[in-house]
């Protein structure tokens, strides 16, 4: 079992004929902290496990989460109300709590894909170099804890990526006046769970929630390094991820106000688009 296997286990409580009735216990894992705070992603992925837990179908095709307040290590409770069974969907809604006070809601409908199954049609990938090609950088590794979150997930960025990211660590001005980007506002690389993490773990649609909350902050790109909180977050499985690296373009459409939109897609070793994100966050004060 990996890490992240370990870390998004979660337990059915006692009470009641059924154990609980979508009631669940987690211990959250330290590894996930991004300075005081879990990453999302990682929040999102016990909910999957729960919500997965309570529904006769193996695939979170539509999942949707609001984010009420940052988590932290130690115990948790995910609770899951199955709204609807059905022989072809489970639709969810979920809940996770700390110290009796919410932090995620959110509803996930499952169904079961047929991980052979070839598209009609796909968006092609985007021309990321091979992973060995791409650099490992983290604007937030100055801020995790020793064997923190960058010790559990492995980002690789394309030179243009890593060039815009490392720029939003320079002091003072020189990070403040970079002249905007030409074109579209993106990154390009490669994200995989980290071989110190004990690697992939045995389901690779367990990873993706993590993944498309893994990244850098978009607006990154385009002012110095601060932190970003994720207001709403939707995602789509769109495929069983072939095991490997999963290749992901990141980009926003408008920064304005003190909000900015990030979309993340995601495609396995075979070129298929896996997954696709969009999410609202404020940019970080």
């Amino acid at each position: 079992m990996s890490r992240f296997e370990a870390a998004t286990a979660v337990t059915k409580r006692d009470g009641g004929p059924d154990g609980g009735s979508g009631g669940y216990s987690a211990e959250l894992d330290p590894g996930y902290l991004i300075g005081s705070a879990l990453n999302g992603g990682y929040l999102m992925a016990v909910l999957q496990r729960a919500a997965l837990a309570e529904s006769a179908h193996p695939h979170p095709v539509s999942s949707s989460f609001h984010f009420l307040r940052p988590g932290t290590a130690g115990p948790a409770d995910a609770e899951v109300t199955v709204l609807k069974a059905g022989r072809t969907v489970t639709a969810s809604q979920v809940l996770l709590r700390q110290n009796g006070r919410p932090l995620v809601t959110g509803l996930l409908t499952s169904a079961a894909l047929d991980p052979a199954a070839d598209p009609e049609y796909g968006v092609p990938a985007p021309d990321v170099p091979p992973i060995e090609n791409c650099r490992p950088f983290d604007p937030r590794q100055s801020r995790d804890v020793i064997g923190g979150f960058t010790d559990r997930v492995e980002l690789r960025f394309a030179a243009d990526s890593f060039a815009a990211l490392s720029a939003s660590l320079l002091p003072g001005e020189a990070a403040t006046d970079r002249p905007a980007p030409a074109g579209r506002v993106e990154l390009l690389g490669h994200v995989a769970p980290a071989a110190t993490d004990g690697g992939a773990p045995a389901d690779p649609v367990a990873f993706l929630p993590l993944a498309v909350d893994a990244l850098p902050p978009i607006v990154s790109v385009l002012r110095p390094w601060q932190w970003a909180p994720t207001v709403e977050l939707t995602w789509h499985l769109r495929a069983v991820p072939h095991p490997g690296p999963l290749a992901f373009r990141s980009r926003t459409d408008l920064v304005s106000d003190g909000w900015f939109d990030e979309t993340v897609d995601l495609w396995d070793v075979k070129g298929r688009l896996v997954a696709q994100s969009r999410q609202l966050a404020r940019v970080g004060r």
